[in-house]
Protein backbone atom coordinates (compact mmCIF):
# COMPACT_ATOMS: atom_id res chain seq x y z
CA UNK A 1 0.00 0.00 0.00
CA UNK A 2 1.16 3.32 -0.50
CA UNK A 3 1.71 5.82 2.43
CA UNK A 4 1.95 8.84 3.57
CA UNK A 5 4.06 8.87 6.93
CA UNK A 6 1.73 11.07 9.49
CA UNK A 7 1.08 10.70 13.48
CA UNK A 8 -1.92 8.39 12.31
CA UNK A 9 -0.02 6.16 9.78
CA UNK A 10 3.06 6.04 11.74
CA UNK A 11 1.11 4.53 14.86
CA UNK A 12 -0.98 2.00 12.74
CA UNK A 13 2.16 0.77 11.33
CA UNK A 14 3.44 0.45 14.89
CA UNK A 15 0.55 -1.14 16.35
CA UNK A 16 0.31 -4.10 13.37
CA UNK A 17 4.31 -4.68 14.27
CA UNK A 18 3.22 -5.03 18.07
CA UNK A 19 0.73 -7.36 17.17
CA UNK A 20 2.02 -9.50 14.41
CA UNK A 21 5.83 -9.12 15.13
CA UNK A 22 6.02 -9.39 11.51
CA UNK A 23 10.14 -6.75 11.94
CA UNK A 24 10.67 -9.33 14.43
CA UNK A 25 10.60 -12.14 13.02
CA UNK A 26 12.14 -10.62 9.38
CA UNK A 27 14.65 -9.42 12.17
CA UNK A 28 15.44 -12.96 13.24
CA UNK A 29 15.75 -14.15 9.57
CA UNK A 30 18.30 -11.93 8.10
CA UNK A 31 20.56 -11.47 11.31
CA UNK A 32 22.80 -14.55 10.51
CA UNK A 33 23.53 -12.72 7.43
CA UNK A 34 24.73 -9.64 9.49
CA UNK A 35 26.55 -10.78 12.36
CA UNK A 36 29.86 -8.30 13.15
CA UNK A 37 28.28 -5.95 11.18
CA UNK A 38 29.60 -2.13 11.58
CA UNK A 39 27.42 -0.11 9.46
CA UNK A 40 23.88 -0.54 7.97
CA UNK A 41 21.55 1.95 6.23
CA UNK A 42 17.97 1.50 5.92
CA UNK A 43 17.12 3.16 2.88
CA UNK A 44 13.27 4.49 2.48
CA UNK A 45 12.87 3.53 6.13
CA UNK A 46 9.47 5.12 7.03
CA UNK A 47 8.87 3.66 10.57
CA UNK A 48 12.12 1.46 10.83
CA UNK A 49 10.62 -0.91 12.79
CA UNK A 50 13.17 -3.21 11.27
CA UNK A 51 16.02 -1.33 12.71
CA UNK A 52 14.92 -1.29 15.89
CA UNK A 53 15.52 -4.91 16.24
CA UNK A 54 18.42 -5.34 14.56
CA UNK A 55 20.52 -2.61 16.27
CA UNK A 56 21.41 -4.15 19.16
CA UNK A 57 24.27 -6.39 16.48
CA UNK A 58 25.21 -3.38 14.36
CA UNK A 59 27.65 -0.65 15.16
CA UNK A 60 26.07 2.17 13.39
CA UNK A 61 22.06 2.18 11.71
CA UNK A 62 21.22 5.03 9.50
CA UNK A 63 17.13 5.80 8.87
CA UNK A 64 17.20 7.22 5.26
CA UNK A 65 13.76 8.89 4.23
CA UNK A 66 12.39 11.57 2.76
CA UNK A 67 9.36 12.10 5.59
CA UNK A 68 10.32 14.54 8.40
CA UNK A 69 7.64 12.96 10.10
CA UNK A 70 8.99 9.57 10.10
CA UNK A 71 12.72 10.53 11.11
CA UNK A 72 10.51 12.14 13.68
CA UNK A 73 8.97 8.55 15.17
CA UNK A 74 12.31 7.24 14.52
CA UNK A 75 14.30 9.48 16.67
CA UNK A 76 11.65 9.32 19.59
CA UNK A 77 11.35 5.59 19.30
CA UNK A 78 14.83 5.10 19.75
CA UNK A 79 15.33 7.55 22.68
CA UNK A 80 12.42 5.91 24.22
CA UNK A 81 14.65 2.52 23.64
CA UNK A 82 17.43 3.69 25.02
CA UNK A 83 18.88 2.59 21.17
CA UNK A 84 22.15 5.42 21.02
CA UNK A 85 23.56 4.14 17.65
CA UNK A 86 20.27 4.58 15.40
CA UNK A 87 21.00 7.82 13.45
CA UNK A 88 17.95 9.21 11.31
CA UNK A 89 18.74 11.40 7.74
CA UNK A 90 16.61 13.27 5.84
CA UNK A 91 17.91 11.54 2.16
CA UNK A 92 16.37 10.92 -0.98
CA UNK A 93 16.28 7.43 -1.46
CA UNK A 94 16.26 7.44 -4.89
CA UNK A 95 19.32 9.19 -5.41
CA UNK A 96 21.48 7.79 -2.19
CA UNK A 97 24.89 8.80 -1.34
CA UNK A 98 26.92 6.89 1.17
CA UNK A 99 28.56 4.01 1.49
CA UNK A 100 27.78 0.95 4.16
CA UNK A 101 28.79 -2.40 5.03
CA UNK A 102 24.79 -3.48 4.75
CA UNK A 103 22.46 -1.23 2.85
CA UNK A 104 19.13 -2.93 3.85
CA UNK A 105 15.33 -2.13 1.96
CA UNK A 106 12.21 -3.22 2.65
CA UNK A 107 8.84 -2.52 0.30
CA UNK A 108 11.33 -0.15 -1.52
CA UNK A 109 13.57 0.85 -4.56
CA UNK A 110 13.24 -3.21 -5.51
CA UNK A 111 12.23 -2.14 -9.20
CA UNK A 112 16.24 -0.76 -9.55
CA UNK A 113 18.16 -2.64 -7.14
CA UNK A 114 21.38 -2.84 -9.26
CA UNK A 115 21.92 0.97 -8.71
CA UNK A 116 22.63 0.48 -4.75
CA UNK A 117 25.21 -1.92 -5.22
CA UNK A 118 27.86 0.43 -5.56
CA UNK A 119 27.35 1.56 -2.44
CA UNK A 120 27.43 -1.30 -0.45
CA UNK A 121 29.26 -4.61 0.40
CA UNK A 122 26.16 -6.49 0.67
CA UNK A 123 22.37 -5.20 -0.25
CA UNK A 124 19.26 -6.89 1.75
CA UNK A 125 16.06 -6.12 0.11
CA UNK A 126 12.62 -7.33 1.31
CA UNK A 127 10.21 -7.77 -1.50
CA UNK A 128 6.03 -8.10 -1.61
CA UNK A 129 5.14 -11.35 -3.11
CA UNK A 130 1.76 -11.64 -2.43
CA UNK A 131 -1.23 -11.32 0.49
CA UNK A 132 -3.87 -13.40 1.13
CA UNK A 133 -5.91 -10.53 1.96
CA UNK A 134 -6.56 -7.05 1.54
CA UNK A 135 -6.59 -4.57 4.45
CA UNK A 136 -8.45 -1.95 2.72
CA UNK A 137 -10.64 -2.25 -1.32
CA UNK A 138 -8.08 -2.67 -3.64
CA UNK A 139 -9.72 -0.86 -6.51
CA UNK A 140 -8.72 1.91 -4.71
CA UNK A 141 -5.07 0.94 -5.56
CA UNK A 142 -3.49 3.57 -7.71
CA UNK A 143 -0.42 2.23 -8.52
CA UNK A 144 0.81 -1.42 -9.80
CA UNK A 145 3.18 -3.10 -6.84
CA UNK A 146 6.50 -4.51 -7.69
CA UNK A 147 6.66 -8.13 -6.71
CA UNK A 148 9.54 -10.71 -5.71
CA UNK A 149 8.64 -12.81 -8.77
CA UNK A 150 9.25 -9.70 -10.67
CA UNK A 151 12.43 -8.25 -8.69
CA UNK A 152 14.23 -11.97 -9.61
CA UNK A 153 13.63 -11.44 -13.10
CA UNK A 154 15.23 -8.24 -13.50
CA UNK A 155 18.17 -9.59 -11.65
CA UNK A 156 18.35 -12.85 -13.96
CA UNK A 157 17.72 -10.66 -17.32
CA UNK A 158 21.19 -8.55 -15.83
CA UNK A 159 23.04 -11.63 -14.69
CA UNK A 160 23.63 -10.49 -11.15
CA UNK A 161 23.59 -13.17 -8.86
CA UNK A 162 21.18 -13.44 -5.12
CA UNK A 163 20.06 -15.45 -3.08
CA UNK A 164 16.56 -15.35 -2.64
CA UNK A 165 14.33 -16.58 0.59
CA UNK A 166 10.77 -16.58 0.80
CA UNK A 167 8.69 -15.95 3.73
CA UNK A 168 5.24 -15.97 5.01
CA UNK A 169 4.23 -13.88 7.82
CA UNK A 170 1.19 -12.42 9.72
CA UNK A 171 0.82 -8.85 9.24
CA UNK A 172 -2.45 -7.59 9.59
CA UNK A 173 -4.05 -4.26 10.77
CA UNK A 174 -5.01 -3.88 14.72
CA UNK A 175 -7.45 -1.61 15.93
CA UNK A 176 -8.38 0.00 19.60
CA UNK A 177 -12.55 0.35 18.20
CA UNK A 178 -14.60 0.16 15.28
CA UNK A 179 -14.63 3.42 14.10
CA UNK A 180 -10.86 3.79 14.11
CA UNK A 181 -11.26 0.40 11.41
CA UNK A 182 -13.74 2.60 9.76
CA UNK A 183 -10.93 5.83 9.81
CA UNK A 184 -8.16 3.42 8.49
CA UNK A 185 -11.03 2.31 5.60
CA UNK A 186 -11.50 5.49 4.77
CA UNK A 187 -8.20 7.06 4.56
CA UNK A 188 -6.74 4.26 2.64
CA UNK A 189 -9.80 3.98 0.23
CA UNK A 190 -11.34 7.57 -0.16
CA UNK A 191 -13.58 6.84 -3.59
CA UNK A 192 -14.87 3.79 -1.76
CA UNK A 193 -19.05 4.48 -0.96
CA UNK A 194 -19.75 4.49 3.03
CA UNK A 195 -21.61 1.42 1.96
CA UNK A 196 -19.06 -0.54 0.02
CA UNK A 197 -16.45 1.06 2.85
CA UNK A 198 -19.05 -0.92 5.77
CA UNK A 199 -19.24 -4.14 3.91
CA UNK A 200 -15.84 -4.46 3.56
CA UNK A 201 -15.44 -3.87 7.35
CA UNK A 202 -17.98 -6.54 8.25
CA UNK A 203 -16.28 -9.27 5.49
CA UNK A 204 -12.96 -8.68 6.84
CA UNK A 205 -12.80 -7.29 10.94
CA UNK A 206 -12.47 -10.22 13.36
CA UNK A 207 -12.78 -10.15 17.01
CA UNK A 208 -9.12 -10.49 18.38
CA UNK A 209 -10.27 -11.27 22.44
CA UNK A 210 -7.58 -8.91 23.22
CA UNK A 211 -7.64 -5.36 25.26
CA UNK A 212 -5.43 -3.08 23.82
CA UNK A 213 -6.63 -4.33 20.00
CA UNK A 214 -9.81 -5.88 20.03
CA UNK A 215 -10.50 -5.60 16.43
CA UNK A 216 -8.49 -6.76 13.67
CA UNK A 217 -7.72 -7.40 9.59
CA UNK A 218 -6.02 -9.89 9.69
CA UNK A 219 -3.56 -10.94 6.73
CA UNK A 220 -0.43 -13.27 5.76
CA UNK A 221 2.09 -11.54 3.95
CA UNK A 222 4.68 -13.47 1.42
CA UNK A 223 7.84 -11.83 1.12
CA UNK A 224 11.04 -12.60 -0.79
CA UNK A 225 14.18 -11.41 0.69
CA UNK A 226 16.87 -10.99 -1.76
CA UNK A 227 21.04 -11.42 -0.80
CA UNK A 228 23.38 -9.66 -3.12
CA UNK A 229 27.02 -8.56 -2.67
CA UNK A 230 27.45 -5.84 -3.38
CA UNK A 231 30.48 -3.59 -5.32
CA UNK A 232 32.36 -2.50 -2.52
CA UNK A 233 35.15 -3.89 -1.04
Amino acid sequence: MFLEWNVRTLQWYADAEEYTGFFRALAAEIAPSIAGVQSLCDLGCGPALFDFEIAPLVRSVECADTSEAALAFVEKRARALGLHNIFPVLADCEYPSGRWDVAFMSFFGSRHLDRYLPLCKKLIAVVSQSSDAALFPEKDRGYVRNTAQNTAKYLDLRGIAYKLVWKRQEFGQPFSSLEEARGYVKLYAPRVCAEEAELFLKQRIVKTGSTAFPWYFPRKKTVGIFFINGGLK
